[in-house]
Parts: C-alpha cells; sequence; structure tokens
C-alpha cells in the first residue's frame, strides 16, 4: 500500500464546485434550481444539505494527530509496520454490530 497525499483539502476547497466535472460524468449540465414563488434571489437547500453540514462540522471537531500519522507513514515504509490481524478483526467486528444495532 503506497501513501501519496500529504495534506486533506480544506472545508473551503471542498466546497467549491469543480470545473464542470459533474457536468462531464453524468453527460449533462448543471441545471439551476427553480423557485415557483418567482422569487428568483431565494435558495432552498435540502434535508441531505443540512445533514451533510452537520457532519461536516462534527468531523471538523475531531483529533487528528499529524505526528503519529508520519510516524505511522514511516513504519510502512520502511516495512517495520506490525497489522494485529486480531485487534483488527475484533473492531470490525464491534463495528459491524454497532451498525447492525442502529438499523434494528
Amino acid at each position: 500500500m503506497k501513501i501519496t497525499r500529504t495534506t486533506e483539502p480544506t472545508r473551503a476547497e471542498r466546497a467549491q464546485p469543480s470545473t464542470g466535472s459533474a457536468a462531464r460524468s453524468t453527460g449533462a449540465a448543471p441545471q439551476p434550481a427553480t423557485s415557483n414563488s418567482g422569487d428568483s434571489g431565494r435558495v432552498q437547500l435540502s434535508d441531505l444539505s443540512s445533514r451533510l453540514n452537520q457532519l461536516e462540522s462534527q468531523f471538523s471537531q475531531s483529533s487528528f494527530d499529524a505526528a503519529k500519522v508520519s510516524e505511522v507513514r514511516a513504519a510502512i515504509t520502511e516495512g517495520r509496520y506490525q497489522v494485529n490481524a486480531s485487534v483488527v478483526a475484533d473492531k470490525l467486528l464491534a463495528s459491524a454490530a454497532q451498525l447492525a444495532s442502529r438499523r434494528g
């Protein structure tokens, strides 16, 4: 596994619209939202947009240890990083159980 990206885009960079990549990937030009009320200055966001903003603010408050990431990256590169399969399996099962209980 090769890790090459050293920085994550900032929230402002993620919010910038790409230069037509969505239009190219779908084959259609993006259409502006229209309102039936005739008020062209009004914008209405979907519930999904509100949820996305909530998640972004939640994750922006999470801690990030750049030194630890650099240390792990170096260990992987040098071949000294050891994966404890038992711990990975336990956490995977715990995560799956948590997800299953949310759907219940």
